[in-house]
């Protein structure tokens, strides 16, 4: 049995196979009831699992974790997402036992303060684990109910004032719940738990919010344009950030052993008592000094791009957990120079003169260590064009042909990419697929501007009965 699954699981997509029906989502059951209680919410301890849409048994869960086949696994039961949005992955190529990435989505109404209106919401989250599935699965678990309980909070009236007074409030409350999201993984910390990155796209009162903290990334492709709604978090991207702490707090944070300064190139023993081009945070040119003995420190900030790292260690710098990371050899935490707070930008929908075929599409590096934003919106425009079959299975299509594009194909022993997604000439090197987890959500945006729109109108018509109900009853008296 277990090895017709694998089977089917591999070619999921190509043979529409999605006719499985599954339980309700458990990460959605009974959200309302646990944030109304204000009770203290637990740090997860329950064992590992994928995300509850895909629907996975224990064993399906098993064979989706095959290093060597790395199947891509896509929902059977399409509706479990809402608009039916596509949904994709494949686990990494053996760095680490589980796919370390988590997923969930949920919609409800959100029961604003001191008015007697329910307010539609519709929320996609996404999780990049590392050194361990924990802090990810707990995100996965409890992030959207944290957002929930600070949306809650605002009152209804300011919410739903127009212009930036609203959207000023629900930025600050995904930020809010960030903040609290990593002091509650925190407590995991004493048992290890790794981090993980975060994205979340929140549809409220006709307005998409795009929070990320981390490497992961979301895109908006609309028409024939694509543009970034989140922006990475590495060392390199944050560099004056990370090195500028480190320079007001450097006794404190560095403890003797790290510079924040940069040099232009690794100085070197011999070099002391020479010129070198160094400079220091928030300068974007360069100056000469005398090299002393402390400048011999190891930097805080090493190597570039998507190699750089803070004190040797650590390749993201946004995110939660890491809270008992420790710089190697030398015992200084790396914490205080990681943030938690996500970057939030948000789009009123209704002034993107949207089709039933933009979307934002929301993945974790896997993706986009080796496939650029433009080939990303290419392969996802290509896939939603035709008119058949019909677009919920071509939103899916498209997460899986996405998966697909970056893990590439097995060469011998080597994933490696189609000839079609390497984008610098022949070099060998670009040749390599991911060997990453890979997770791809695609969501369209057409659906929610239909769904907000109808709301409205039958908030117009609610106000006009209550108002004509209150002049007959003034005119019967």
């Amino acid at each position: 049995m277990l090895g017709r699954f694998k089977t089917a699981l591999m070619s999921a997509v190509s043979t529409s196979e999605y006719g499985l029906q599954y339980a309700n989502d458990v990460d959605n059951e009974s959200v309302t009831d646990l944030i109304n209680s204000n009770l203290p919410i637990a740090v997860e301890t329950k064992p590992y699992s994928r995300p509850s849409f895909l629907g996975l048994t224990t064993d399906e869960t098993q064979v989706s974790a095959d290093h060597k086949v790395r199947p891509i696994i896509v929902p059977r039961d399409l509706s479990r997402l809402p608009w039916c949005a596509g949904y994709a992955e494949c686990i990494n190529a053996g760095k680490s036992t589980w796919n370390e990435d988590q997923a969930t989505a949920m919609r409800g109404d959100l029961k604003l303060l001191d008015t007697n209106i329910s307010l539609p919401y519709v929320m996609f989250s996404m999780f990049d684990g590392h050194a361990g599935y924990q802090v990810a699965l707990t995100a996965r678990l409890h992030l959207h109910r944290i957002i929930l309980e600070r949306l809650m909070a605002i009152p209804g009236e300011v919410l739903m004032l127009e212009g930036n007074k609203g959207q000023e409030l629900v930025i600050g409350a995904i930020e809010l719940a960030y903040r609290q999201m990593d002091q509650m993984v925190e407590q995991q910390a004493q048992r290890g738990g790794g981090g993980c990155t975060s994205l979340t796209v929140l549809f409220l009162n006709g307005k998409l919010y795009a929070a990320g903290a981390g490497d992961s990334r979301t895109i908006l492709v609309l028409g024939e344009r694509e543009s970034a709604l989140t922006r990475d978090h590495t060392p390199d991207s944050e560099s004056n950030r990370v090195r500028a702490l480190g320079y007001l707090k450097g006794t404190e944070l560095l403890k003797g052993q790290f510079t924040p300064l940069e040099f232009k190139k690794r100085p070197l023993q011999r070099d002391i008592g020479s010129l070198v081009l160094y400079r220091e945070p928030y300068m974007t040119g360069w100056a000469y000094k005398v090299l002393a003995q402390p400048d011999l420190r190891l930097p805080l900030i090493s190597g570039q791009g998507k190699r750089s790292r803070v004190m040797g260690t650590i390749g993201v710098t946004r995110g939660f957990g890491d809270h008992g990371l420790k710089a190697a050899n030398t015992g200084v935490s790396i914490k205080p120079f990681l943030s938690s707070q996500p970057e939030v930008q948000s789009l009123d929908l209704e002034s993107c003169d949207l089709n039933e075929r933009d979307c934002i599409l929301m993945a974790t590096d896997g993706l986009w260590d080796v496939v650029s934003d433009k080939t990303a919106a290419n392969i996802l425009r290509r896939t939603v064009a035709p008119d058949d079959p019909s677009l919920e299975y071509r939103l899916t299509m498209a997460a899986q042909e996405l998966v697909q594009a970056a893990r590439g194909r097995l060469v011998g022993r080597m994933w490696r990419l189609k000839s079609e997604i390497q984008e610098n000439g022949e070099d060998d090197m670009m040749s390599m697929a991911s060997v990453d987890d890979i997770s791809v959500m695609v969501v369209p945006l057409y659906p929610y501007l239909c769904e907000h729109r109808q709301w409205v109108k039958m908030q117009q018509q609610e106000r006009r009965r209550s108002v004509n109900s209150l002049q007959l009853s003034n005119n019967e008296t």
